[in-house]
């Protein structure tokens, strides 16, 4: 029996721009720009929020895109979707950066694998993963950058 032909569908994958807001530094080259970067748009929710920010290769952000949304615990995410933002973004490199909406931003032993995960996706994809920041509540926040420099190196 003779098997039919499969229709293959062609596509096109892109990033769509949905607002944009100023920055008012134009690098985004320390754990304190980056705060100020992701504070705006993830500090207060009651949800965690993950965030990643693309960066080029003057350390300006690109984009910034919500990856995940979870409940007020945790979210749910894959180092895949932030690698895929950077590729789509043609960036050189990534800061990520989550809430707890709890207020304290102490770092999970699952913030903690999440990183190391990144870490490694982004290095074999050769894109610099810069930090990753956990926001609390009240201008708190921990840049796992210098608190686990280990991670980074």
């Amino acid at each position: 029996m003779k098997k039919m032909a499969k229709r293959v569908s062609c596509v096109s994958v892109k990033l769509v721009k949905e607002g944009g807001f100023l920055y008012k530094d134009r690098v985004c080259d320390t754990s304190l720009s980056a705060y100020d970067l992701f504070a705006k748009i993830i500090e207060d929710k009651p949800d965690e929020h993950l965030i990643v920010a693309c960066l080029n290769t003057k350390s300006e952000p690109v984009n910034v895109s919500i990856i995940s949304i979870g409940s007020v615990t945790e979210a749910q995410v894959f180092a895949r979707s932030v690698i895929r933002n950077a590729l789509l973004s043609n960036s050189t490199s990534v800061i990520i950066a989550h809430n707890h909406p709890s207020g304290d931003p102490t770092p999970s032993k699952q913030d903690i694998n999440f990183t190391k995960e990144l870490k490694q996706a982004c290095e074999y994809m050769r894109i610099r993963f810069f930090d990753h920041l956990i926001i609390g509540s009240s201008g708190k926040f921990i840049s796992l950058r210098e608190q686990r420099e280990e991670i980074f190196i």
